[in-house]
């Protein structure tokens, strides 16, 4: 069954559960399960790593701000926006490589886009969020810096987290967020919904950070002087 944002949101605010992805299932149901929402201190994330990214002294800054997983024709729109912006810094501009920061903070559902394929197929993310069966949207077809933007076979072209990184792209992924997708999924799957969250986080894919509160990554990245592109 497919989750809508709205019956995110609500059990967000409300409560998860098993429960909580049937059909037939009320707000007062959702909140007779609460989610707790586990505060995590400076110990229990990479505080100077988040702090090292948001601090960059790239005049130039740009933070995508993603809530769903959108797609365009099979492909992660929220990749998609970020090669572009890339391309047109280093190419249409000419202000060549490395001169656009980009970091996406992921928030809600699109938190799933920072889980192996293990995980997508344990939990269903692919079903439950109309999504691909496992995470396509990581790996890259091609990492070839040929210096021709319009070359089809080169990172220019490659609208996966694996190329954005490479170009020195960030990702920033919502603990919390996360805490919810383990409390709808988790019970799915015949997990307990911490269970789930303590899966999420040994599951973590290479350069993916988990932070406390994506909404407050983004604002202290605007605080610090970059410009938010929300892909909600």
């Amino acid at each position: 069954m497919t989750i809508s944002r709205k019956d995110f949101v609500a059990t967000a605010a409300l409560g998860a559960g098993a429960a909580a992805l049937g059909k037939s299932t009320t707000l007062a149901a959702a909140a007779s399960s609460p989610l707790h929402f586990h505060v995590l201190k400076p110990g229990e994330y990479d505080r100077a790593r988040m702090l090292r990214t948001i601090q960059t002294s790239n005049r130039h800054k740009q933070v995508f701000q993603s809530v769903a997983p959108l797609t365009v024709a099979g492909i992660a729109s929220l990749y998609l926006h970020m090669q572009n912006a890339l391309n047109a810094y280093e190419f249409s501009y000419g202000m060549g490589r490395g001169s656009l920061a980009t970091l996406a903070v992921l928030t809600g559902k699109s938190v799933t886009y920072s889980l192996g394929d293990e995980m997508w197929t344990k939990y269903g993310f692919g079903a439950a969020f109309d999504l691909a069966p496992t995470n396509v949207y990581y790996r890259a077809a091609s990492l070839k810096e040929t210096g021709d933007p319009d070359d089809p076979d080169s990172i220019y072209q490659d609208p996966t987290a694996q190329a954005v990184l490479h170009r020195g792209g960030a990702f920033m992924v919502c603990h919390n967020a996360l805490t919810v997708v383990a409390g709808l999924l988790g019970p799915k799957a015949g997990v307990k919904p911490g269970d789930a969250l303590d899966d999420f986080m040994r599951n973590v894919l290479p350069g993916f950070q988990v932070v406390p509160a994506g909404v407050a990554a983004t604002q202290l990245a605007i605080e610090h002087g970059w410009h938010n592109y929300p892909l909600l």
